[in-house]
């Protein structure tokens, strides 16, 4: 694929069921935002289908694309049991024509989890099998990958280097110096790999708002890789943060709206 040719060409929504985190606020949001109503209302073109564990109405949400350009499914059981996760996904991805990539998420944070597959489950062989299933379909394969996993220095190289592409994410909303240091070791663990950089609305990991300003920092330094060519595109996660009224939410949709038609 060719690089994006603005912002908002690059940019993705991680599209979570609109009430996934409903219990983090306690209330209901208002209204509750799906995944394609996330993307337009941020600005963006292009979707992560994730259910992350939960019940996620794939061909309810496939009736609404307007506006999207690119879509990507997890790797997930999508509330079946014991059924084969890569074929139910690719089984899902007939639904939506701008599907071109596949992802693992949370692909190192143990497990077996029995909704994905995780580096506890599949060994190198086995992904790279997989990795020929995904290739023969049209699709590309991307990886999830933390801070933490970076940090902890865990024996992850051989995995990584099965992937088309690899996302990025700070699950404790960085400082200014966490940011630069492993943005940096991501990039440079990843030679020839395509590369989103995640950007949480929320601190998940801290359980609290995100701050607005960090937020912002992130966006800005993301759009100067962009435009080094390291970085293909962000992604905002997610669309379930944008019936909440959050500044962090509002943040990054005032900076898609200022650098949304940039070129890069």
């Amino acid at each position: 694929m060719s690089m994006s040719k603005t912002v908002s060409d690059g940019l993705w929504i991680w599209g979570h069921p609109e009430h996934v985190f409903d219990d983090i606020f306690k209330r209901e949001p208002q209204p509750p935002v799906t995944p394609a109503m996330g993307m337009r209302d941020l600005g963006a073109k292009n979707i992560f289908y994730v259910p992350f564990g939960h019940p996620m109405d794939i061909e309810e949400y496939s009736k609404d694309t307007d506006g999207l350009v690119h879509a990507g499914l997890s790797v997930d059981r999508w509330g079946v049991p014991g059924i084969n996760r890569l074929e139910k996904t690719m089984e899902l991805a007939q639904l939506y024509p701008q599907t071109d990539r596949l992802v693992y998420d949370d692909f190192f944070c143990g497990g077996p989890m029995d909704h994905i597959y995780t580096s506890n489950e599949l060994t190198v062989a086995e992904l790279i099998a997989q990795r020929e299933i995904i290739h023969a379909a049209g699709f590309e394969m991307w990886l999830v990958l933390y801070q933490m996993q970076l940090e902890e220095e865990m024996d992850i190289q051989d995995y990584i280097d099965v992937f088309d592409g690899v996302s990025f994410w700070f699950w404790d909303e960085p400082s200014i110096e966490q940011y630069q240091t492993y943005s940096r070791i991501f990039i440079e663990r990843t030679p020839g790999k395509e590369r989103l950089m995640g950007c949480y609305l929320y601190n998940y990991g801290k359980e609290k708002e995100a701050q607005a300003e960090i937020v912002k920092y992130q966006l800005d330094h993301n759009l100067e890789l962009m435009k080094q060519g390291l970085l293909r595109g962000i992604v905002l996660h997610n669309n379930a943060m944008g019936g909440f009224d959050l500044a962090a939410y509002h943040a990054a949709k005032e900076w898609v709206e200022e650098h949304g038609n940039e070129r890069v």
